[in-house]
């Protein structure tokens, strides 16, 4: 199963969009933890049970997003108001994921949760759902600003990148040739990693980013990007990958090129793939993009129906895990495949 665009492209966000270079990166995100401050008045939506939960998946064909839903389902099975969860899954097809909103605003769900395909396609949908009295929570990566999302229990992406560009800087020394290996162009989670690298990297003068890629999340694809890069660049020195499943993708490119010792990896994530590099070359360590997100994100929906005002972005925080502690995280019985969870043993996947 291929990880693909679970991080969310910000709809409402000039400002995340038009993240470029250093300075105009900080300006940006200024204005961005100001959004995610805001308070949100949720008195409108405030209604008793019993509930029924929809969830809008863009897509369930990969691991994090499996785990994600598993954390969903866990904890709506512990809140005896919560009557059903209703699942739609749009198959990456952002026409579908349309008809799947407006399908679950007509079945008069009490609250979605959503990942999206297409995050402008959507928002007409999503906007309907909240005239409705329909609450709509972003569930898992990046910050999203707009009328038809209430509120956010995401991973911040610009945190993260500066979590992995920091460490991959340290273990280089501060200085090196290196390339960022990124997600799907224009999702909030390529522009603000970049983004956040680049700010970073100004504290590095003797570091040069040679090029950002984009490998969208997809194993293969980030290796075959890598072998061409591994054909136009004689001395690369690091990598920026904050992706696991990339990661490895990259990282095998360099062993099969015979680089593999020249190059330092960048912290990667806990896809449990990646954890197993980690044991074995006790390099790069990981920042984690917790599969508990989507157990946040009922959990901040509860509390709207509830009444209670929330804030517009609430973080599930990232973590460093370093080289000497995986040991801790992997699973080396399990799949690549797999990710490092919190999830009861009963409710991980099968």
């Amino acid at each position: 199963m291929e990880r693909r665009s679970f991080l969310l492209a910000s709809a409402a966000s000039a400002l995340v969009a038009t993240l470029g270079g250093p300075a105009r990166a900080q300006t940006d995100r200024a204005a961005q933890e100001r959004q995610m401050n805001e308070t949100v008045d949720t008195t409108k939506f405030k209604k008793a049970g019993p509930y029924t939960v929809g969830v809008s998946a863009g897509y369930l064909s990969n691991s994090w997003v499996v785990f994600c839903l598993q954390h969903i389902k866990y904890e709506a099975s512990r809140h005896k108001e919560i009557q059903n969860v209703l699942v739609t899954d749009a198959a990456f097809n952002p026409t579908k994921q349309v008809a799947d909103i407006e399908d679950l605003v007509s079945k008069n769900v009490s609250l979605i949760l959503y990942w999206p395909v297409d995050e402008k396609a959507i928002q007409p949908a999503l906007e309907k759902a909240v005239q409705r009295g329909i609450p709509t929570i972003n569930t898992g990566g990046g910050f999203t600003y707009g009328p038809g999302t209430v509120s956010n229990a995401f991973i911040d992406q610009w945190l993260l990148g500066e979590m992995v560009a920091k460490h991959l800087a340290a273990d280089m020394g501060g200085k090196g040739k290196i390339f960022a290996m990124l997600p799907i162009a224009g999702t909030t989670a390529a522009v603000d990693q970049l983004a956040a690298l680049k700010t970073v990297l100004k504290d590095h003068p003797q570091m040069e980013l040679l090029t950002a890629e984009h490998g969208d999340w997809n194993r293969a694809k980030a290796k075959q990007i890598t072998e061409n890069l591994l054909q136009r660049y004689p001395r690369i020195d690091g990598v920026f990958s904050p992706a696991g499943q990339m990661s490895i993708g990259v990282a095998e490119a360099f062993e099969e090129a015979g680089r593999l010792k020249q190059v330092i990896m960048s912290p990667g994530d806990e896809y449990n793939g990646w954890l197993k590099w980690v044991q074995k070359h006790r390099q790069g360590g990981a920042v984690t993009f917790p599969t508990r997100a989507g157990q946040e994100a009922l959990k901040l929906g509860l509390e709207v129906l509830a009444g209670k005002p929330v804030k517009r972005g609430i973080r599930i925080p990232s973590e460093y895990i370093a080289p000497k502690d995986v040991d801790k995280y992997v699973e080396p019985n399990r799949p690549d495949d797999w990710w490092a969870s919190t999830l009861p043993d009963e409710w991980k996947p099968s």
